[in-house]
């Protein structure tokens, strides 16, 4: 089955088969093959457009860097929230009665 659509940035990469294989894999999702084939091609290739489009593939799986510090702020956040609502959370005043709220019917 031919593969027919390369990323946009792929579009000047070099003819390669095995890079060819990897922008494959990049398209249809599979970063997990990329993350472990792109360094073995970028050390192994002779050609330096290979090697420098090997390098392009692995930053375009790495997570976005301000992605990372905000979601370690959302949870620092979270984590303080937390810890403030234990030590400071009260039960409300009415959720302990002192008598019980069963209904008295009299005829």
């Amino acid at each position: 089955m031919p593969f027919d659509h390369r990323p946009s940035f792929a579009s000047a990469f070099p003819a390669s088969q095995e890079l060819d294989a990897l922008v494959e894999a990049f398209a249809r999702g599979d970063y997990a093959r990329v993350r472990a084939e792109a360094p073995k091609l970028e050390r192994g290739s002779e050609d330096e457009g290979v090697r420098a489009a090997a390098r392009t593939l692995m930053e375009r799986t790495e997570p976005d860097p301000l992605a990372v510090k905000l979601m370690l702020l959302a949870g620092a956040l979270l984590v303080l929230l937390t810890g403030w609502w234990i030590v400071h959370g009260k039960a409300p005043a009415s959720a302990s009665p002192t008598t019980s709220p069963a209904e008295r019917v009299r005829q």
